[in-house]
Protein backbone atom coordinates (compact mmCIF):
# COMPACT_ATOMS: atom_id res chain seq x y z
CA UNK A 1 0.00 0.00 0.00
CA UNK A 2 3.04 2.61 0.86
CA UNK A 3 4.59 1.49 -1.83
CA UNK A 4 1.51 2.20 -4.59
CA UNK A 5 1.13 5.71 -2.66
CA UNK A 6 4.65 6.50 -3.34
CA UNK A 7 4.39 5.57 -6.97
CA UNK A 8 0.92 7.70 -7.12
CA UNK A 9 2.66 10.69 -5.22
CA UNK A 10 5.72 10.50 -7.82
CA UNK A 11 3.96 10.30 -10.77
CA UNK A 12 1.84 13.05 -9.97
CA UNK A 13 4.91 15.71 -9.18
CA UNK A 14 6.58 14.48 -12.58
CA UNK A 15 3.28 15.56 -14.61
CA UNK A 16 3.28 18.51 -12.49
CA UNK A 17 6.56 19.76 -12.89
CA UNK A 18 6.49 18.74 -16.77
CA UNK A 19 3.14 20.80 -16.83
CA UNK A 20 4.93 24.18 -14.65
CA UNK A 21 8.13 24.13 -17.07
CA UNK A 22 5.76 23.91 -20.19
CA UNK A 23 3.97 27.36 -18.78
CA UNK A 24 6.97 29.17 -17.89
CA UNK A 25 8.44 28.57 -21.29
CA UNK A 26 4.96 30.53 -22.58
CA UNK A 27 7.15 33.48 -21.91
CA UNK A 28 10.36 32.79 -23.27
CA UNK A 29 9.54 31.30 -26.88
CA UNK A 30 11.00 32.39 -30.18
CA UNK A 31 9.29 35.06 -32.16
CA UNK A 32 7.54 32.49 -34.54
CA UNK A 33 8.05 32.29 -38.35
CA UNK A 34 5.01 33.71 -39.83
CA UNK A 35 3.26 31.71 -42.71
CA UNK A 36 0.84 34.58 -43.43
CA UNK A 37 0.59 38.22 -43.84
CA UNK A 38 -2.66 40.41 -43.51
CA UNK A 39 -2.32 43.17 -46.28
CA UNK A 40 -5.45 45.08 -45.32
CA UNK A 41 -8.33 44.24 -42.83
CA UNK A 42 -11.31 46.74 -43.30
CA UNK A 43 -14.44 46.47 -40.88
CA UNK A 44 -17.40 48.36 -41.39
CA UNK A 45 -20.43 48.78 -38.44
CA UNK A 46 -23.91 49.89 -39.15
CA UNK A 47 -26.53 49.70 -36.63
CA UNK A 48 -29.93 48.31 -36.49
CA UNK A 49 -33.13 49.96 -34.54
CA UNK A 50 -32.66 47.77 -31.52
CA UNK A 51 -29.12 47.98 -31.55
CA UNK A 52 -27.97 44.76 -32.96
CA UNK A 53 -24.74 45.45 -35.35
CA UNK A 54 -24.46 44.52 -39.18
CA UNK A 55 -20.59 43.98 -39.37
CA UNK A 56 -18.70 44.49 -43.31
CA UNK A 57 -15.43 42.67 -43.12
CA UNK A 58 -12.89 43.33 -46.33
CA UNK A 59 -9.59 41.01 -45.81
CA UNK A 60 -6.71 40.93 -47.84
CA UNK A 61 -4.53 37.83 -46.63
CA UNK A 62 -1.30 37.11 -48.05
CA UNK A 63 0.53 33.83 -47.89
CA UNK A 64 3.92 33.63 -47.10
CA UNK A 65 4.71 30.17 -46.61
CA UNK A 66 2.97 27.15 -48.04
CA UNK A 67 5.32 24.61 -47.27
CA UNK A 68 6.01 24.63 -43.75
CA UNK A 69 1.71 24.17 -43.21
CA UNK A 70 0.60 23.41 -46.76
CA UNK A 71 -1.09 26.12 -48.50
CA UNK A 72 -3.97 28.37 -47.50
CA UNK A 73 -7.61 26.08 -48.12
CA UNK A 74 -9.46 28.00 -44.92
CA UNK A 75 -8.86 30.77 -42.50
CA UNK A 76 -11.06 31.29 -38.88
CA UNK A 77 -11.52 35.11 -38.07
CA UNK A 78 -12.67 35.61 -33.93
CA UNK A 79 -16.06 37.60 -34.28
CA UNK A 80 -17.64 38.98 -30.39
CA UNK A 81 -19.55 36.14 -29.23
CA UNK A 82 -21.71 33.24 -29.97
CA UNK A 83 -24.70 35.64 -31.00
CA UNK A 84 -24.24 35.76 -34.49
CA UNK A 85 -26.38 35.06 -37.14
CA UNK A 86 -26.64 35.95 -41.25
CA UNK A 87 -23.08 34.86 -41.79
CA UNK A 88 -23.06 35.77 -45.48
CA UNK A 89 -20.04 35.39 -47.94
CA UNK A 90 -19.72 38.09 -50.51
CA UNK A 91 -16.87 37.24 -52.99
CA UNK A 92 -17.41 34.55 -55.18
CA UNK A 93 -13.46 33.12 -54.04
CA UNK A 94 -15.54 31.80 -50.99
CA UNK A 95 -16.82 27.74 -51.10
CA UNK A 96 -17.95 27.76 -47.28
CA UNK A 97 -18.38 30.32 -44.40
CA UNK A 98 -20.15 29.28 -40.93
CA UNK A 99 -19.87 29.99 -37.23
CA UNK A 100 -17.03 27.60 -35.50
CA UNK A 101 -16.44 27.61 -31.66
CA UNK A 102 -12.89 26.00 -30.72
CA UNK A 103 -11.55 26.00 -27.64
CA UNK A 104 -14.00 28.52 -25.88
CA UNK A 105 -13.70 31.25 -29.00
CA UNK A 106 -16.34 32.27 -30.98
CA UNK A 107 -15.06 31.99 -34.95
CA UNK A 108 -16.02 32.58 -38.43
CA UNK A 109 -14.71 29.65 -40.51
CA UNK A 110 -13.86 30.39 -44.00
CA UNK A 111 -13.09 27.64 -46.81
CA UNK A 112 -11.93 28.60 -50.29
CA UNK A 113 -12.50 27.29 -53.34
CA UNK A 114 -8.87 26.60 -54.22
CA UNK A 115 -5.56 26.46 -52.48
CA UNK A 116 -3.18 29.74 -52.03
CA UNK A 117 0.18 29.23 -52.35
CA UNK A 118 3.56 31.41 -51.57
CA UNK A 119 3.84 34.53 -52.86
CA UNK A 120 -0.36 35.14 -53.71
CA UNK A 121 -3.19 37.31 -51.94
CA UNK A 122 -6.77 36.38 -51.30
CA UNK A 123 -9.12 39.11 -51.06
CA UNK A 124 -12.45 38.10 -49.22
CA UNK A 125 -15.63 39.65 -48.19
CA UNK A 126 -17.83 38.65 -45.66
CA UNK A 127 -20.60 39.85 -43.61
CA UNK A 128 -22.52 39.18 -40.09
CA UNK A 129 -25.26 40.54 -38.11
CA UNK A 130 -23.61 40.31 -34.16
CA UNK A 131 -26.10 40.73 -30.87
CA UNK A 132 -25.56 40.88 -27.62
CA UNK A 133 -23.00 43.75 -27.77
CA UNK A 134 -23.99 46.49 -25.59
CA UNK A 135 -24.13 47.54 -22.10
CA UNK A 136 -26.41 49.83 -20.56
CA UNK A 137 -25.78 52.54 -18.00
CA UNK A 138 -29.45 53.47 -16.42
CA UNK A 139 -28.04 55.84 -14.05
CA UNK A 140 -26.30 57.60 -17.18
CA UNK A 141 -29.28 56.68 -19.78
CA UNK A 142 -26.18 55.63 -22.17
CA UNK A 143 -26.09 52.60 -24.30
CA UNK A 144 -22.08 52.05 -24.54
CA UNK A 145 -20.30 49.65 -26.62
CA UNK A 146 -16.63 48.00 -27.08
CA UNK A 147 -15.63 45.92 -30.12
CA UNK A 148 -12.21 44.27 -30.83
CA UNK A 149 -12.14 42.83 -33.82
CA UNK A 150 -10.53 39.32 -34.31
CA UNK A 151 -6.83 39.26 -33.79
CA UNK A 152 -4.09 37.10 -34.84
CA UNK A 153 -1.80 35.55 -32.95
CA UNK A 154 1.05 35.09 -35.34
CA UNK A 155 0.24 37.14 -38.12
CA UNK A 156 1.01 40.67 -38.65
CA UNK A 157 -1.72 43.21 -40.26
CA UNK A 158 -0.02 45.96 -42.26
CA UNK A 159 -3.10 48.07 -42.18
CA UNK A 160 -6.69 47.77 -40.35
CA UNK A 161 -9.59 49.94 -40.41
CA UNK A 162 -12.50 50.08 -38.61
CA UNK A 163 -15.54 52.53 -40.33
CA UNK A 164 -18.66 52.75 -37.48
CA UNK A 165 -21.73 54.91 -38.32
CA UNK A 166 -21.87 58.14 -36.57
CA UNK A 167 -25.09 58.91 -36.52
CA UNK A 168 -26.44 59.16 -33.21
CA UNK A 169 -22.96 58.79 -31.31
CA UNK A 170 -22.39 60.95 -28.26
CA UNK A 171 -19.21 59.92 -27.33
CA UNK A 172 -16.20 57.48 -28.56
CA UNK A 173 -12.50 57.24 -28.79
CA UNK A 174 -12.40 57.42 -32.67
CA UNK A 175 -9.28 59.82 -33.80
CA UNK A 176 -11.16 61.05 -36.79
CA UNK A 177 -14.34 60.64 -38.78
CA UNK A 178 -14.48 60.17 -42.45
CA UNK A 179 -17.99 60.47 -44.75
CA UNK A 180 -20.37 59.64 -42.16
CA UNK A 181 -18.21 57.26 -40.10
CA UNK A 182 -16.03 57.07 -37.57
CA UNK A 183 -12.38 55.79 -37.69
CA UNK A 184 -10.26 53.83 -36.32
CA UNK A 185 -6.99 53.09 -38.29
CA UNK A 186 -3.60 51.31 -37.56
CA UNK A 187 -1.57 48.56 -38.46
CA UNK A 188 -0.82 45.46 -35.73
CA UNK A 189 2.18 43.31 -34.69
CA UNK A 190 1.25 39.78 -33.70
CA UNK A 191 -0.91 39.61 -31.18
CA UNK A 192 -1.82 43.41 -30.92
CA UNK A 193 -5.41 44.27 -31.21
CA UNK A 194 -7.64 47.85 -31.80
CA UNK A 195 -10.47 48.77 -30.14
CA UNK A 196 -13.29 51.07 -30.76
CA UNK A 197 -15.70 52.22 -28.18
CA UNK A 198 -18.91 54.30 -28.78
CA UNK A 199 -21.83 55.55 -26.64
CA UNK A 200 -25.74 56.34 -27.50
CA UNK A 201 -28.45 58.02 -25.32
CA UNK A 202 -30.05 54.95 -24.26
CA UNK A 203 -33.01 55.94 -26.34
CA UNK A 204 -31.44 55.66 -29.30
CA UNK A 205 -32.26 51.88 -29.73
CA UNK A 206 -34.52 49.77 -28.80
CA UNK A 207 -32.43 47.75 -26.38
CA UNK A 208 -33.59 45.45 -24.32
CA UNK A 209 -31.43 44.53 -20.52
CA UNK A 210 -31.86 40.80 -20.97
CA UNK A 211 -29.78 40.97 -24.55
CA UNK A 212 -26.61 43.16 -22.99
CA UNK A 213 -22.99 41.61 -23.85
CA UNK A 214 -22.30 38.83 -20.86
CA UNK A 215 -18.87 38.67 -19.79
CA UNK A 216 -17.28 34.94 -20.73
CA UNK A 217 -18.60 34.95 -23.76
CA UNK A 218 -15.49 35.04 -25.37
CA UNK A 219 -14.24 32.11 -24.00
CA UNK A 220 -11.28 31.03 -21.44
CA UNK A 221 -7.57 31.72 -23.07
CA UNK A 222 -5.45 28.85 -23.34
CA UNK A 223 -2.77 30.21 -20.28
CA UNK A 224 -5.79 30.47 -18.30
CA UNK A 225 -6.57 26.84 -19.04
CA UNK A 226 -3.04 25.17 -18.64
CA UNK A 227 -3.56 27.02 -14.97
CA UNK A 228 -6.39 25.76 -13.86
CA UNK A 229 -4.96 21.89 -14.60
CA UNK A 230 -1.62 23.22 -12.64
CA UNK A 231 -3.84 24.17 -9.76
CA UNK A 232 -6.17 20.66 -9.89
CA UNK A 233 -3.06 18.83 -10.06
CA UNK A 234 -1.15 20.65 -7.35
CA UNK A 235 -4.60 20.15 -5.19
CA UNK A 236 -4.50 16.38 -6.03
CA UNK A 237 -1.03 16.00 -5.11
CA UNK A 238 -1.19 18.03 -1.57
CA UNK A 239 -4.90 15.25 -0.78
CA UNK A 240 -2.89 12.46 -1.72
CA UNK A 241 0.30 13.40 0.07
CA UNK A 242 -1.64 14.21 3.37
CA UNK A 243 -3.58 10.72 2.99
CA UNK A 244 -0.45 8.59 2.81
CA UNK A 245 0.56 7.46 6.15
CA UNK A 246 4.24 6.71 5.19
CA UNK A 247 5.62 10.54 4.66
CA UNK A 248 7.64 12.45 6.96
CA UNK A 249 4.84 13.51 9.46
CA UNK A 250 3.47 10.71 10.18
CA UNK A 251 6.71 9.51 11.63
CA UNK A 252 7.39 13.20 13.58
CA UNK A 253 5.35 15.17 16.20
CA UNK A 254 3.01 16.85 13.33
CA UNK A 255 1.51 14.56 12.19
CA UNK A 256 -2.45 13.49 12.54
CA UNK A 257 -5.55 13.81 10.95
CA UNK A 258 -6.64 17.17 9.84
CA UNK A 259 -9.26 18.60 8.00
CA UNK A 260 -8.48 20.86 5.11
CA UNK A 261 -10.66 23.44 3.88
CA UNK A 262 -9.81 25.10 0.65
CA UNK A 263 -11.34 27.96 -0.57
CA UNK A 264 -11.26 29.36 -4.28
CA UNK A 265 -12.69 32.57 -5.66
CA UNK A 266 -12.04 33.81 -9.70
CA UNK A 267 -13.22 35.58 -12.13
CA UNK A 268 -12.06 34.51 -15.34
CA UNK A 269 -11.76 36.73 -17.87
CA UNK A 270 -11.79 36.32 -21.41
CA UNK A 271 -8.63 36.70 -23.36
CA UNK A 272 -9.82 40.79 -24.83
CA UNK A 273 -7.95 43.34 -22.99
CA UNK A 274 -11.06 44.69 -21.03
CA UNK A 275 -11.44 47.98 -18.78
CA UNK A 276 -14.78 46.76 -17.31
CA UNK A 277 -16.68 44.05 -17.08
CA UNK A 278 -19.44 45.16 -19.50
CA UNK A 279 -17.11 45.29 -22.83
CA UNK A 280 -18.11 43.16 -26.00
CA UNK A 281 -14.40 41.54 -27.19
CA UNK A 282 -13.27 39.76 -29.89
CA UNK A 283 -11.84 36.39 -29.62
CA UNK A 284 -7.90 34.93 -30.37
CA UNK A 285 -7.62 35.89 -33.97
CA UNK A 286 -7.14 34.30 -37.32
CA UNK A 287 -5.27 30.89 -38.59
CA UNK A 288 -5.26 28.87 -41.25
CA UNK A 289 -4.99 25.01 -42.67
CA UNK A 290 -2.50 22.94 -40.48
CA UNK A 291 -3.04 25.41 -37.26
CA UNK A 292 -5.00 22.81 -35.50
CA UNK A 293 -1.74 20.04 -35.49
CA UNK A 294 0.21 22.58 -34.08
CA UNK A 295 1.20 23.66 -30.56
CA UNK A 296 -1.62 26.51 -30.33
CA UNK A 297 -0.54 27.41 -26.58
CA UNK A 298 3.32 26.55 -27.68
CA UNK A 299 3.39 24.82 -24.39
CA UNK A 300 6.04 22.36 -25.51
CA UNK A 301 4.49 19.93 -23.90
CA UNK A 302 4.76 16.31 -25.75
CA UNK A 303 2.08 13.28 -24.84
CA UNK A 304 5.10 11.04 -25.89
CA UNK A 305 7.07 12.27 -22.71
CA UNK A 306 4.04 12.21 -20.38
CA UNK A 307 3.24 8.52 -21.86
CA UNK A 308 7.19 7.91 -21.00
CA UNK A 309 6.99 9.10 -17.50
CA UNK A 310 4.06 6.99 -16.74
CA UNK A 311 5.40 3.79 -17.61
CA UNK A 312 8.34 5.21 -15.58
CA UNK A 313 6.40 5.19 -12.52
CA UNK A 314 4.66 2.28 -13.25
CA UNK A 315 7.47 0.26 -12.43
CA UNK A 316 9.18 1.93 -9.68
Amino acid sequence: MKKQHRSLVWSISCLAIMIIISVMSLTVYAKPKPLDEIEDYDITVNMRPDGTMDIHYDIEWLVLDSTSEGPLEWVKIGCPNSHVDQITALTDNIKSIKYMSENGGSYIRIDFKRQYSAGETVKFSYSIHQSYMYAIEEDKHLCRYSFTPGWFEEIEVNHIRIRWNDSNIIESNAPKTEDGYLIWESSLDMNERLNASVKYNLDAFDTNPDEQYQEGDSGISGTMIVIVVIIIIVVILLIIWAASDDGYNSRSGFGGRSTTYIHTSSCVRSSCACVSCACACACAGGGRAGCSLKDFYRTNLKMENLEHTLKLTEKA
